[in-house]
């Protein structure tokens, strides 16, 4: 059904995943140290690891399901150590700043304490203080000596306590811009750490989106072939649109870069569905260019016991009317909106093989084609010298090319 996908081996898949449970087994209980932490992302990356390499064609729906959990779950981890070591850059730098600001408010002070200091050498110089003070007391109570000593310091002190702060302050000045480097430095470091951290949300993101968006397909596919089937099986039908529906609920979660024209603003080149020339053949309408292949697969299927029939060819603008109900009205929701974000999922229209007249639903006795049916064996074993091709989980469907 898909028109692309990666098909991995399912047992590397399963040794993988043993791998990641004997990691977990063997990691210390709980604790709330950097060590445990880091070994707790180093685990959801492993497992962020198996998930990627899902097969999303043969995948079933419940494993998808859980791939995009853990792929998510490591993408929030990465995420979040990013964030912390952005919160480290920022808390130094922001001490950077403000002893830089305090260096520079010391700065000025000095500058006024040593005008000060100059200032009072001048006077100290020009006119002593203590003659000034003894010249009161010649004219007053020369006798009392402390009142004396007590204006010489006085005056002399308040003089001194401007020189012991400027020295202070410059004491002070040259920690600030010590304090300044050392936190800049420590900025630059947790610079660093910072690159490595946003590499690794970027390496887990887009891990994420190269199987959210294989996913997407795969959505996109079973919603058209529920649209498909809807005339000829419609219980069947409903089955596959709820499944679906649940996958595109885990999805939408998701954080999705805008596609297309982005946020249904309409951008973006809609794409030009083209109806391809029709030929009916066992009252199957499919694309003329292979109805020479079904007709001979009809008449080799007849011969071995098996009267087979079906429905091939589905008009696109019933999908479009659906996508205009469903996503909204703009090019960009009609055309180019993932499924999972429309409600309820809708596939895009165009995109399906049975739009093409490339695909065909089988039939057989009356019920659309089982596994457990002799025809669906014969189908496995000669459909493809016709160029008939099925996808894992739908023994019904059948194209050319795939998909």
């Amino acid at each position: 059904m898909l028109a692309s996908g990666r098909r991995r081996p399912i047992q590397a898949i399963c040794v993988a995943c043993a791998v990641v449970v004997a990691l977990v087994t063997v990691l210390p209980g709980s604790g709330a140290s950097a060590d445990t932490a880091a070994e707790q992302r180093d685990v959801k990356r492993k497992r962020a690891e198996v998930a990627a390499q899902i097969d999303t064609l043969q995948a079933s729906d419940a494993q998808l399901d859980a791939a995009l959990a853990d792929l998510q779950a490591n993408v929030r981890a990465t995420q979040a150590a990013m964030n912390d070591a952005q919160a480290q850059v920022d808390a130094a730098t922001a001490r950077a700043d403000q002893a830089e600001r305090d260096a520079d408010a010391t700065e000025a002070r000095i500058a006024e304490l040593r005008a000060q200091v100059v200032s009072a050498a001048v006077e100290a110089y020009v006119d002593p203080a203590a003659d000034r003070a003894l010249d009161v007391f010649r004219e007053s109570s020369a006798n009392d000596a402390s009142a004396k000593q007590a204006l010489i310091d006085a005056t002399s002190g308040a003089k001194l306590d401007v020189v012991d702060e400027y020295r202070s302050e410059k004491q002070r000045l040259d920690d600030l811009r010590a304090e300044a480097e050392q936190a800049r430095a420590q900025a630059e470091g947790e610079r660093d750490a910072l690159a490595q951290k946003k590499a690794g949300y970027d390496a887990a993101f887009a891990q994420q989106q190269q199987v959210a968006d294989e996913v997407s397909a795969r959505i996109n596919d079973k919603l058209a072939e529920s649209q498909a089937l809807a005339s000829l099986d419609s219980q069947l039908s409903s089955q596959l649109a709820q499944e679906q529906a649940a996958l595109a609920a885990r999805l939408a979660v998701v954080n999705r870069p805008p596609s297309g024209g982005g946020g249904g603003g309409g951008g973006g080149t809609v794409p030009v569905i083209t109806r391809p020339g029709l030929s009916t053949v066992g009252g199957i309408t499919v694309a003329s260019s292979i109805a020479g292949q079904l007709s001979s697969l009809l008449n080799a299927a007849s011969a071995a016991g098996y009267q087979l029939g079906g429905s091939g060819y589905r008009d696109s603008s019933g999908q479009i009317a659906l996508r205009r109900q469903n996503c909204g009205t703009s090019d960009y929701a009609i055309y180019q909106m993932p499924p999972e974000q429309c409600r309820p999922p809708t596939a895009i229209p165009g995109r399906s093989k049975h739009e093409q007249g490339l695909a065909i639903d089988f039939t057989i006795n009356g019920h659309t084609l089982r596994t457990s049916d002799g025809a669906y064996g014969w189908m496995v074993a000669n459909a493809g010298s016709y160029g008939f091709v099925n996808l894992p989980g739908e023994p019904w469907h059948w194209s050319v090319g795939g998909g």
